[in-house]
């Protein structure tokens, strides 16, 4: 059995396999967040297994948001069923069970002939991080971010609103590092708002290992004219709630969502970006942060 962590936000998953990270297909996506930290925020629990067949979620259906995934609830825990295969859920291909903290999980299994990646790469490893970051005061939005010259910008924003065009366009300028184009991690710690870079990349795939102190939100809205106007927390909450992956699930968990997310709001500036995707953003952008 191997004992791997990976850190993501300073959160240490401690993953027991059987398999390494090279026959679990995974490596390439967490490779550079296999370096551990001395004092992780939090830590996590998972074991992977084989499964000989199919699993099958226990319980009852909870939450039902389409063909990839659904969530079942039995006794305490809780016991997400994917398939990332044929978009059928009807034969499972992997059933993670997980405790109410989300910090003791069990991932089964069952591997296909011929080449084959764990759904640890996608679906699986996704849903277990953006729900446990929720008890360390973070949350996961749909995002690009960026660290320019140590002060960290996340664009946030719906699917072609221009996140990862955002990161095309710093990626040209000197001192600024992309992080990620599509998922971004967000914690408030100690008075501080910090960002964090996620294994899940966009349609260009960039997804490092970087952290940075957080100096703006800004959503992005396609524009013919350019204009950037700052938002006041009562209206960039809901805002950033519909841009960000929410557990819909579990009242007490989306409770938990909107306390991290309002105390990120409270000590954060938020910027509504009206824009065509052009390099002269970048100057604009810096003159508020």
């Amino acid at each position: 059995m191997d004992n791997i962590t990976i850190c993501i936000a300073d959160i240490a998953i401690e993953l027991k396999s059987p398999l390494s990270l090279t026959e679990l297909g995974i490596k390439k996506r967490y490779e550079s967040f296999l370096e551990k930290i001395e004092n992780p925020i939090s830590k996590v629990t998972l074991t992977w297994e084989e499964s000989m067949k199919h699993p099958e979620p226990p319980g009852r259906l909870i939450y039902n948001p389409g063909s990839i995934w659904r969530m079942y609830l039995s006794g305490n825990n809780y016991y997400a069923a994917i398939n990332y295969i044929n978009g059928e859920i009807k034969q499972t291909q992997a059933l993670l069970q997980t405790n109410p903290e989300w910090n003791r999980m069990r991932l089964k299994e069952k591997r296909r002939e011929g080449s084959w990646q764990s759904l640890l790469n996608v679906g699986a490893g996704e849903l277990l991080f953006r729900t446990s970051i929720l008890f360390s005061q973070g949350i996961v939005f749909h995002a690009s971010g960026i660290d320019d010259n140590g002060k960290g910008i996340v664009f946030v924003g719906h699917s072609g609103a221009g996140k990862s065009t955002q990161a095309g366009i710093w990626s040209n300028n000197a001192g600024a590092t992309v992080m990620n184009d599509d998922r971004i991690a967000v914690r408030f710690s100690g008075n501080q708002v910090f960002c964090y870079g996620t294994p899940w990349g966009g349609e260009k795939d960039i997804a490092k290992n970087h952290k940075v102190s957080l100096s703006a939100i800004i959503v992005l809205e396609q524009s013919k004219e350019t204009s950037i106007l700052s938002l006041a927390p009562p209206i960039a909450s809901p805002l950033l709630l519909a841009r960000s992956f929410l557990p819909y699930w579990d009242g007490t968990l989306i409770e938990k969502a909107v306390t991290n997310l309002n105390a990120i709001v409270s000590h954060t500036p938020i910027y509504l970006l009206r824009c065509r995707p052009e390099p002269d953003i970048i100057p604009l952008v810096r003159s508020v942060l």
